[in-house]
Formats: structure tokens, C-alpha cells, sequence
């Protein structure tokens, strides 16, 4: 996404010139990369038809709720509605899509802090140029009923 919005025109609304900016961006991008997004395949790649342990998704999802979610939170969104941002970038483009999976385990998402919820409804909505594909995500997750769908966290 970075190398995009750098070689394409309007790019610098998504990854701003900024060098402070940018560097609080990939800060985010990094941490959803190496830190939030290592808990995801365990929980939700069962929707890809890849089997996955049970005590590893629910293990996975205890560390989202204990590590990355409070980071994600009081963190990147302590004080604005989008990562270090009043606007939405590619670094909430990196992470709310991604949230999405876990709805393919029906308990685990009703788990979820409702905050977070809020954010990726709110990064969601930001973007309605791409609702169709958003939308077609979160239908093949919510609507993943084989094994583990109702695993309780």
C-alpha cells in the first residue's frame, strides 16, 4: 500500500508527505503486520478451509483481547477516530479489513470490544467506493458455519 500511494497521484491523502506522519503510519502498519495480524490464522483461516487447533484460536484470540486490542486502542486510537489520524489511512485500511475475520467464529466476535467494533465499522464506511468487496468479506465470514464456527473463546 505505501509503495502505491507514493507512485500514484492522491496518494498522499491515504500516506501523507508528513515524515512524522508517515513514520506514525508505518509504526501502525508494522505492529498490525508482525504483531496484531500473527493472532488471525489461527482463528479464522478455518474460513479458507485450512484446519486450525481450537486451543490455538482460542489462545490467539486471549492475546488480540489482552496485547493488541488495548495497543490498537489506547494507542493508535487514544485520541482520534482513525490511527494517530482524524482521517482514515493505509494503515486503518491495513487493520479493519483484517478484523473482519474473525467473524467467521461467531462467539469469539461477539467477544470483540465494541470499540473496536465502532473503529472498524467507522474505517468501513470511510471507503464506500469498496463497499461491495468489504461486504463480500464480511459475508463469507459471518456467514462460515463448518468446523469451530461456534467455538466458545
Amino acid at each position: 500500500m505505501r509503495y502505491l500511494c507514493v507512485n500514484n497521484e492522491g496518494g498522499e491523502d491515504l500516506y501523507p508527505n508528513d515524515a512524522t506522519m508517515r513514520g506514525k503510519i508505518d509504526m501502525v502498519m508494522d505492529w498490525r503486520q508482525t504483531g496484531m495480524y500473527t493472532a488471525i490464522p489461527a482463528i479464522a483461516y478455518i474460513v479458507f478451509g485450512m484446519a486450525q487447533k481450537d486451543e490455538d484460536a482460542k489462545a490467539s484470540f486471549a492475546k488480540l483481547l489482552e496485547e493488541h486490542f488495548p495497543v490498537l486502542l489506547d494507542v493508535y486510537l487514544k485520541d482520534t477516530p482513525f490511527c494517530f489520524s482524524k482521517k482514515p489511512t493505509i494503515a486503518d485500511l491495513a487493520i479493519a479489513p483484517s478484523l473482519t475475520f474473525l467473524k467467521c467464529r461467531k462467539n469469539f466476535w461477539a467477544k470483540v470490544p465494541e470499540e473496536v467494533k465502532e473503529y472498524q465499522t467507522r474505517v468501513l464506511e470511510a471507503f464506500p467506493d469498496v463497499k461491495e468487496n468489504f461486504d463480500m468479506l464480511d459475508g463469507m465470514c459471518s456467514g462460515y458455519d463448518g468446523d469451530g464456527a461456534d467455538l466458545e473463546p
